[in-house]
């Protein structure tokens, strides 16, 4: 163990120089930080600060999206500068409130921006589609001559990238500007997000989660201190962020997007079991749509053979229901957590107010083998018993987390030798034909289903995954979206009836399930496909848009 990198003071020092990487200029005031105690919604400090201009605020209002802002920049209505400016200075307040940034290296976005703005001043040309657009990325995803870690102390002297990620690169190269990198949990498995970093909160009610492992992207989105954020998803870790912020995501189907995170960076390196993939985390349904467009227009494959060659396909989808109509299926509960009661009143809300644009077929769908793949997921994350996970901790002798022991511990957790392993790969491939099979009986072209058992949890008890885990162990797209609605004590309140639980994790959430800690969360839904009908989940949620904001 290098005596530079001993806990807790590797830790200690690492914060330090973040903290003191915000600029002088930006830095909040004791007094003003203490107008937000635990629970507050911070969504207006921007504003309240002082520290930005009324055109900076309407750039970076979460209701201005990233398309909005690259029209600006190309009608000449704000420059790159202007635009970077304003997203580092609610950067920087959204950090100080949330904990939501691992690395600020503001400077060399500014010094980017700058000459986007003069090769469009001098040529009249843009650099690409995403000239001058402040982009956020994930702590693990690699970014030329920046650090990355997996959520480990031990990972600050190792984990330097030499080039930008690949699929950075595709953003880079269309004109993007990076300007920051975002938190993650300890070992990259948590649905919060905590580790020597610190804790991320969430910018509706900082007494609740900010959802994981992309909880820093997550926070910052929803805050406004970015237009556009990059992260990655394993077992629901851009849903998860995404449905408890209040924003958009799409987690693709594996091997449509070139890997973005730094060899390494993962919890059990080399262990292919489940696939990560990244994706974006943005406004809107739009913004998804332009990223997907941008990434795959380059053909990403021809320079990745592990990519399947397929193109973003723009084409309007034939609906199987009665007169073109999309059939929607709707899991009201995966047969294993019955979702908390602000859950289940979004998704009542949601299908009802689908069922009145008379454009929907819609019908139950039956959650077969759900308990089966969520088990199955458990199993696959830490082939090796977590072991890796304990060594990249005892590297500098920190301690895990909570919620890092709980899921290494899970009971499908084991050391298994090869065979083992191969034996339960066969096992996955098996339980995911008969899903595959399952799926194709119920005969719908889109999964209307929770993203979550709750809203928004209270700070590291988010324990159960499988509203998200389940679509990455049989690898079917999944976006998640806001309903416009917002958990509320008065109309949620605490089941009243007894009923046996389903299972422990069933037990778990009916029993920490309070309506007053939960209050004004944002209300999220998910949308799911089947493998590779990226777009038709994509076109489907355009549809159910229509409807959005729902209102209580």
């Amino acid at each position: 163990m290098s005596s530079l990198l001993e806990w807790p003071q590797v830790a200690r020092d690492v914060v330090a120089e973040r903290e003191a990487s915000i600029p002088a200029d930006l830095r909040l005031s004791p007094e003003f930080v203490a107008r937000y105690p635990a629970g507050s919604d911070v969504l207006d400090a921007a504003a309240a600060s002082g520290l930005m201009s009324e055109k900076e605020l309407q750039l970076t209002d979460p209701s201005n999206d990233a398309t909005a802002i690259l029209s600006a920049i190309k009608t000449k209505n704000a420059t790159a500068v202007e635009v970077l400016t304003a997203f580092m200075k609610r950067a920087a307040i959204a950090h100080q409130l949330l904990c939501c940034l691992t690395q600020v290296f503001f400077e060399e976005g500014l010094a980017r921006a700058k000459e986007l703005d003069e090769y469009y001043e001098k040529t009249g040309d843009l650099i690409g589609p995403l000239h001058g657009l402040p982009i956020s990325v994930k702590d693990h995803l690699g970014l030329k001559g920046k650090r990355a870690t997996g959520g480990f102390s031990g990972d600050l002297d190792r984990l330097i990238s030499t080039e930008h990620a690949p699929v950075n690169q595709i953003l880079w190269d269309a004109g993007c500007v990076f300007y920051c990198k975002t938190t993650l949990p300890q070992a990259i498995m948590h649905l919060e997000t905590h580790s020597f970093w610190g804790q991320t909160l969430n910018p509706h009610n900082t007494g609740l989660t900010s959802g994981g492992s992309s909880g820093g992207c997550g926070a910052l989105v929803a805050f406004g201190g970015s237009p556009l954020s990059i992260g990655t998803d394993i077992g629901g870790s851009l849903r998860s962020p995404a449905s408890c912020c209040g924003i958009y995501t799409l987690k693709p189907t594996t091997k449509r997007l070139p890997s973005n995170s730094l060899r390494g960076c993962s919890s059990v390196p080399g262990n292919e079991a489940i696939i990560a993939t990244c994706g974006p985390l943005a406004r809107s349904s739009r913004d998804i749509v332009l990223f997907f467009q941008v990434i795959l227009k380059v053909q990403p494959w021809l320079q990745n053979m592990s990519l399947v060659p397929l193109p973003w396909k723009p084409e309007g989808v034939r609906w199987s229901g009665s007169g073109g109509k999309i059939r929607l299926g709707v899991m009201w509960d995966d047969g294993n957590v019955l979702p908390q009661p602000p859950v289940r009143r979004a998704l009542n809300a949601m299908v009802a107010a689908l069922r009145k644009t008379g454009n929907f077929d819609i019908m139950d769908y039956n959650p077969k083998y759900h308990q089966e793949l969520t088990v199955m997921a458990q199993s696959l994350y830490f082939t090796d018993g977590g072991a890796s996970v304990r060594a990249r901790a005892a590297a500098t002798g920190e301690p895990l987390c909570d919620l890092t022991e709980w899921v290494i511990t899970l009971p499908g957790v084991k050391d298994r030798s090869s065979h083992q392993l191969w034996e339960l790969l066969l096992e996955r491939d098996a339980l995911r034909a008969k899903y595959y099979l399952h799926w194709n009986t119920q005969n719908i072209d889109v999964l209307l289903c929770p993203a979550q058992y709750g809203a928004a949890q209270p700070l590291q008890t988010t324990k159960y995954w499988g509203y998200t885990s389940v679509f990455n162990c049989v690898d079917f797209p999944a976006a998640v979206f806001p309903t416009g609605l917002k958990a509320n004590a008065s109309l949620d309140p605490k089941d009243s009836d007894s009923r046996e639980p389903w299972s422990e994790a069933d037990a778990y959430s009916a029993a920490i399930y309070d309506p007053l800690l939960s209050n004004n969360a944002p209300l999220s839904l998910q949308l799911v496909s089947k493998r590779h009908a990226d777009e038709v989940v994509m076109q489907a949620l355009q549809e159910i848009e229509t409807v959005l904001p729902l209102r209580d």
